[in-house]
């Protein structure tokens, strides 16, 4: 029988999403081809449903580097914790990069933002029927 641990099984998959600052200065060909090796190191370690969402160029809350601005990147995958431990490695050897945070998604977050995707497009139509 496997080790128990606090949330599931030693081993088990879960959902996790990654927050990724670039350098606001580095070209957006740059900024692809680091997200494709992200992916690339992700889907190595066997992660599943990879999904990026470009936030772009915004404000940092606070200076880093003497930077003002940095790009932002969101990714969503499906891994088993050891995906973690190599990408935080990549991370830590990418220079474009200025921070970093992944944090675990609760499968209550992933539920409610299922909701608010699959209704979305109701509240769109009724906008529009209002106008």
């Amino acid at each position: 029988m496997s080790k128990k641990t606090r949330k599931g099984s030693a081993g088990q998959s879960r959902f996790y999403e990654t927050v990724v600052v670039f350098d606001a200065q580095t070209g957006d060909d740059v900024i692809k081809g680091i997200v494709d090796k992200i992916k690339e190191v992700l889907t190595s370690h066997s992660a599943v449903n990879v999904a990026v969402d470009e936030w772009g160029k915004r404000k940092l809350a606070y200076v880093i580097n003497k930077k003002t601005y940095g790009h932002y990147v969101c990714v969503e995958f499906e891994a088993p914790g050891s995906a973690l431990q190599a990408l935080n490695d990549y991370y830590h050897i990418t220079e474009q990069i200025m921070r970093h945070m992944t944090m675990l998604v609760d499968s209550r977050l992933r539920a409610e933002r299922k909701r608010e995707k699959t209704a979305m497009p109701k509240e769109a139509v009724a906008d529009e029927a209002a106008i």
